[in-house]
């Protein structure tokens, strides 16, 4: 059962981050909610693959926190790399 509420929190999370994190038209809708679904059952996954008990708060604790530092992290840098990525082609396009 709480593998269903990490997966429904990291995917909640992510969806916030969304219109949080500035640099959302430099990706699609469903990156950000997506990488709160990954990063919350790596987390969830981890946490249980270390020991900590499933009923005890410091397995949503790191799923959650993974969930968003690796979310917000997502969200900082896919628009610069983007930006960057576009410039360059661009560039590269017009050069001749």
């Amino acid at each position: 059962m709480e593998v269903v509420l990490i997966v429904t929190f990291g995917g909640l999370l992510g969806l916030a981050l969304r219109y949080i994190v500035p640099g959302r038209e430099h990706h699609g809708f469903a990156v950000m909610p997506s990488a709160g679904v990954i990063l919350g059952s790596l987390g969830w996954l981890i946490a249980i693959w270390v020991g900590l008990d499933a009923s005890g708060p410091w397995g949503w604790v790191v799923a959650l926190g993974l969930a968003l530092v690796g979310t917000v992290a997502l969200g900082i840098v896919l628009p610069r790399r983007r930006t960057q990525e576009d410039q360059a082609l661009w560039s590269e396009l017009t050069s001749s």
